[in-house]
């Protein structure tokens, strides 16, 4: 399926002369200080600017910078601005919030370690519940208007939707009961106080990096007409500082990366982002709307476990991937020769070379990466294998003391490996064959008996071998994984309880938003509903 999709495509410049260097600077400049600026003023009237939609931040905040930068600039900055301080004003929302506190969960570590010994006091989890009183002074504390025991009774009035009508009807005769003086002075406290405090600092921004509309009617992107020229490209956007209406910038141009020319070479507003990278290069991304394809849900299965020991991947059908050992070990070397100067000099800073060549041994890595990547997927094409299923990998926070043959931490070398990105990266190169993913949980994937469903993580004791202590099944470490990722989708009861369709539309799945207690609460209650299944079958 086809649907549409921003794309960005990133230009360089090539050859730019020093005068227009020093105009991209300077303009990059006022609009630091301009976003600065406008920053300030909304720290100093949080409470106006709390329940602003996005216009009308843009319309109120408009008159106090309309004269300070050029118009093509304007509403980038005021959207920039409006954005970094979204997660401001959802922590205000989520503050000043009543709730009562009804129960507490006290909890204690369940192994010793550096820091602290087996059954030692963790932490203290509360329990919140929302009360009649609780959503008064909430709804009182999030209210701008004068009088809201009159606009409350209004409300009830016009309202038709019972379960609304209930809801105003609550807060009224609370109100009432408790009086609006007394509930409307604790409200506006916590709520001034809250505000007091995020208020304290502005926030700064601290990039170079700006956004801008071009509203020209000539093309964005051409050729340049001087054949005999070494500079291939111009990109044309609007301007509007130091009395220039329009600036025009020498840019590298590949067609095997860019594409067409015509993508960019449309008569509409387009957005652009100007950053500043080393040796005095600018970097220009364009946006551009086009169509992408998006492999659809299909009925061939494979489960994939990523892995850093023995293997990178391992598939459900007995597949194997594994990485470049001979490189990881090259780049595992500098990595130790690095630690060893630094153990010896605590200011140690490494050099440009050395930094230079692990540079290109980490690219040289991910690029064997992909090449892998893109063998699988052909070999699942040669199967008819049309939807592959992954753990959804977002990090490795556990402490790892094990260490590989090259002297180097597993952990490090999950960082060196980048398993985190791999299912980005084969979803990425997975659709160009037609092939669906999907992403289920990592919890207990690599302790659960595929047979009996008995969970316990002494059942793999080493990284090779898993040995259930219930059943007494026995299998590949990692090819027992990789199928039970792949059970968690092909069985109805676990997919309808662990997962839900993705944004996408193609049929595909991603984890819900649930607690590994809970997810072992589903497959424990699976494991006991097949057992008991078994029995009445015999």
């Amino acid at each position: 399926m086809k649907v549409k999709s921003h794309f960005h495509k990133h230009f360089y410049s090539d050859r730019l002369s020093k005068t227009k260097q020093n105009e991209f600077y300077s303009l990059a400049l006022r609009i630091y200080t301009v976003k600065n600026y406008l920053s300030c003023l909304v720290n100093k009237n949080l409470a106006d600017s709390l329940n602003m939609t996005k216009i009308e931040f843009q319309k109120h905040y408009l008159p106090f910078i309309k004269n300070l930068i050029n118009s093509n600039f304007v509403k980038q900055i005021e959207d920039d601005v409006f954005t970094s301080y979204q997660g401001k004003f959802e922590a205000i929302k989520k503050k000043i919030e009543f709730k009562q506190i009804y129960d507490y969960k006290f909890t204690f570590h369940t192994r010793s370690s550096k820091y602290h010994k087996k059954g030692d006091f963790k932490k203290i989890s509360k329990k919140y519940k929302s009360t009649a009183l609780t959503i008064t002074l909430t709804y009182l504390a999030k209210f701008d208007g004068p009088n809201p025991l009159e606009y409350l009774k209004t409300k009830l009035l016009k309202e038709t939707n019972a379960e609304k009508k209930n809801f105003y009807n609550t807060m009224v005769n609370c109100i009432e009961k408790f009086g609006l003086y007394r509930l409307q002075k604790l409200a506006l406290s916590k709520r001034t106080r809250i505000i007091k405090y995020y208020s304290q600092t502005p926030i700064a921004f601290k990039s170079l990096t700006f956004r801008g509309r071009s509203r020209l009617s000539s093309h964005i992107v051409s050729y340049n007409k001087n054949f005999n020229s070494l500079i291939k490209a111009f990109i044309n956007i609007s301007w509007g500082f130091n009395g220039r209406k329009k600036m025009t910038i020498p840019v590298k141009y590949a067609k095997c990366y860019h594409l067409d020319m015509k993508r960019y070479t449309n008569n509409t507003d387009t957005s652009y982002t100007v950053s500043f990278e080393e040796n005095n290069q600018i970097r220009i991304s364009l946006s551009y709307e086009d169509e992408r394809f998006i492999p659809e849900n299909k009925s061939n299965f494979v489960g994939i476990d990523v892995n850093s020991k023995h293997n990178l991947v391992q598939c459900s059908n007995g597949d194997i991937v594994d990485y470049d050992r001979e490189l990881i070990k090259t780049l595992s070397k500098e990595l130790l020769k690095i630690d060893k100067l630094k153990s010896k000099d605590a200011n140690y800073v490494i050099g440009k070379r050395r930094n230079r060549k692990i540079k290109h041994l980490s690219r040289e890595l991910q690029s064997k990466v992909r090449e892998q990547i893109a063998s699988l997927c052909k070999k699942f094409n040669n199967q008819l294998i049309d939807h592959a299923i992954f753990e959804n990998l977002t990090g490795f926070k556990d402490k790892c003391t094990l260490i590989d043959d090259n002297n180097i931490n597993y952990n490090r070398r999950i960082k060196i490996l980048r398993l985190a990105s791999i299912k980005n990266e084969f979803e990425r190169i997975a659709r160009k064959y037609d092939i669906a993913t999907s992403f289920v949980h990592s919890y207990y994937t690599s302790v659960t008996c595929p047979i009996c469903g008995y969970i316990d993580k002494n059942n793999r004791k080493s990284q090779e071998v898993f040995k259930c202590l219930h059943c007494s099944f026995t299998d590949n470490a990692d090819l027992n994984a990789s199928r039970n990722i792949l059970y968690r989708v092909v069985s109805t009861e676990l997919r309808n309880e662990l997962l839900k369709k993705s944004k996408l539309g193609n049929g595909t799945f991603i984890p819900k938003d649930i607690y590994k207690e809970k997810a072992k609460e589903v497959l424990l209650s699976f494991r006991y509903s097949s057992l008991r299944n078994k029995e009445s079958s015999i």
